[in-house]
């Protein structure tokens, strides 16, 4: 494991970590603040385009103190030289360093742990300028050093006066903990809390992509009222007596479709003449109601008896749709097209079903997606789903295969 990449990738998922914590606080004081990643800092904050807050962030797996001659300190004084130059004559934004690492009472760096006009920032800056100008001081921290001291002294003070340390950071297991609290998410159900977590984070990983993909010109930033957003649609989506949905349907792939080349359901749709655009779309809703029916299941959300009354209600309806049709065909008292009447059927079924709720969810792809999975069984059901009016005798005599997956 010489080569092992692992340290550096869990630095980069924490920091990816830490910088929606700062995105969520920066609402409270500013929902108009944009976030930047790894451009002039690891984190910025902006206002109105200009930076107002960068944000250093170092973790070490061993608390440890900070020291004023260390790595940790004068690697990131140097990114701050950037910073100096970047803005120019303009005021400095707020420097700030997270670390996981401690400042404790004697150490010469504590009055930066503090804000205020009463702190003195003097002493700290002749700490600095006296290592950064040692000739004993370490190899490793050599060309940094020279860094700051290429600055004026007027920039070398503005530096340190902006410079604040946010020592003893919780390290990553306390990362779920820490973003519960600064999103205000507060449920009873702890499934509940989890899955909104996990969804604030499938959204911020997807976020976090596109901003430092250069080949993606969708973003640059996140603005702080965008994250109240996502949070604000979970706790309505969470509310009392809801069901949790994912709050976007991914496309299926061409794989994940051919799955379902040899369901029931499938050869349903094909009696009828259905195309692969429209058997596609079928096979979307049907694998993403299946997909939220089997995890409200797991979780308890709902009880099988509260989906058994569902599917019967979806079915009765079904029935009064399709066993008219059905008459009308066979007394030859409409077109002679079995196909075409199978269409009416399956497009009648699914305009009768989508005023069908589960709790409180309106979304007609749950009631239509349902529709299917019971068509998936028609060749087992007592009261089978179908759309040619001889569904039964045709998917029979193919033997159409799997009808174990709803």
């Amino acid at each position: 494991m010489v080569h092992s990449a692992a340290g550096q990738f869990s630095g980069y998922l924490y920091q990816c970590d830490r910088a929606l914590i700062e995105l969520a606080r920066t609402w409270f004081k500013n929902p108009q603040a944009e976030l930047r990643m790894e451009c002039l800092d690891d984190i910025v904050i902006r206002h109105e385009g200009q930076p107002t807050e960068c944000v250093q962030v170092k973790r070490h797996k061993n608390e440890g103190e900070l020291s004023p001659t260390g790595a940790d300190l004068w690697r990131t004084l140097n990114g701050w030289c950037d910073v100096v130059a970047a803005v120019g004559d303009s005021p400095l934004p707020l420097l700030r360093l997270v670390t996981t690492q401690r400042v404790g009472p004697d150490n010469p760096l504590s009055v930066l742990r503090h804000t205020g006009p009463e702190r003195d920032t003097t002493g700290v800056q002749r700490l600095l300028e006296s290592i950064a100008a040692d000739p004993q001081a370490a190899a490793t921290t050599a060309i940094w050093r020279a860094r700051f001291l290429q600055t004026t002294p007027a920039q070398r003070a503005s530096l340190v006066g902006t410079i604040v340390l946010d020592d003893q950071a919780p390290q990553p297991a306390r990362a779920d903990a820490d973003l519960q609290e600064v999103l205000g998410i507060w449920k009873d159900d702890a499934d509940h809390v989890t899955a909104m977590l996990q969804q604030v984070r499938g959204w911020w990983a997807t976020t976090v992509r596109q901003m430092l993909d250069p080949a993606d010109t969708r973003r640059v930033s996140v603005c702080a009222a965008e994250l109240r957003a996502v949070v604000d649609h979970l706790q309505s989506s969470y509310g009392p007596g809801r069901l949790p949905l994912n709050s976007r349907l991914e496309e299926l792939t061409e794989e994940e479709i051919a799955r379902y080349a040899d369901r029931v359901f499938v050869a349903q749709l094909t009696l009828i003449g259905a195309g692969p655009e429209t058997q596609h779309h079928h096979i979307h809703e049907h694998h993403h109601a299946a997909l939220h029916r089997s995890r409200w299941l797991h979780h308890h959300y709902v009880t099988e008896d509260e989906l058994a009354a569902f599917e019967t209600d979806i079915r009765q309806e079904h029935q009064a749709v399709a066993s008219g049709l059905r008459d009308a065909y066979r007394l030859g008292r409409c077109e002679d097209d079995a196909e075409e009447v199978g269409r009416k059927i399956l497009t009648g079924s699914e305009q009768a079903v989508v005023g069908l709720t589960l709790r409180q969810i309106d979304k007609r792809w749950i009631a239509r997606g349902t529709l299917h999975a019971l068509a998936n069984l028609a060749l087992t059901d007592t009261r089978p789903v179908g759309w040619h009016p001889d569904f039964q005798t045709l998917l029979t005599a193919s033997q159409a295969p799997r009808a174990d997956v709803p």
